[in-house]
């Protein structure tokens, strides 16, 4: 049998959307056969459980930040600030969708303990977001605080991602970005006093 490709990626992203929106256990395959206006049985000609079609929105999903958000953090021709703005905006961009939550942490909540093959890619995303930040800070911050403000960060994102679908409103995800960005400048602004203190 020939599987069409176009469908597939449809029906990706439409999981998507709903996995979201709804999360994983909320979520059926009939859900999603009914959003791409297909049979559930065509459903299963594409992915043969509801864990395989989350597995591929999984892989999808951390495609897309790879190469829309992420990629900004490693931007060595920019600024620490420059690549703050361009990720916050490219993230406020992402999650400016109505109801849409995050599907790692979808799943990271309900599935981490009950379906073994989902832990890796969650975790993968997480330490992307933590490799992310400290790609950005690394010049400003030691080791040993620059990891710690990374993981701070990837918990007040996701606190923020949760306010926001709590209050319907984006100003947790811009205060979050503004504080990065405070992050970034007072620790620069410290250390050009400093130097000029050494200088003098």
């Amino acid at each position: 049998m020939v599987i069409d490709v176009r469908r597939t990626d449809d029906i990706v992203s439409v999981a998507a959307s709903l996995f979201r929106a709804k999360g994983y256990h909320a979520t059926s395959m009939s859900d999603v056969a009914e959003a791409c206006r297909i049979q559930k049985p065509s459903l299963y000609y594409h992915f043969a459980s509801k864990e395989d079609l989350a597995i591929a929105v999984m892989k999808r999903t951390q495609e897309f930040f790879d190469s829309h958000i992420f990629i900004y953090a490693y931007d060595e021709s920019l600024s620490s600030q420059s690549r703050l703005l361009k990720l916050n905006k490219a993230l406020e961009q992402y999650f400016s969708i109505k109801d849409s939550g995050c599907v790692f942490a979808n799943f990271a909540i309900e599935t981490m303990e009950s379906i073994p093959d989902f832990s890796d890619p969650i975790r993968h995303y997480f330490n992307c977001w933590s490799k992310a930040y400290q790609a950005i800070f690394h010049k400003l911050y030691k080791k040993d605080e620059l990891e710690a403000l990374a993981d701070g960060f990837v918990s007040d994102l996701q606190g923020a991602l949760i306010m926001m679908r709590v209050t319907g409103k984006d100003a947790p995800l811009r205060r979050l970005s503004a504080r990065l960005l405070e992050a970034s400048h007072f620790d620069a602004s410290a250390k050009k006093k400093a130097s000029l203190k050494l200088s003098v």
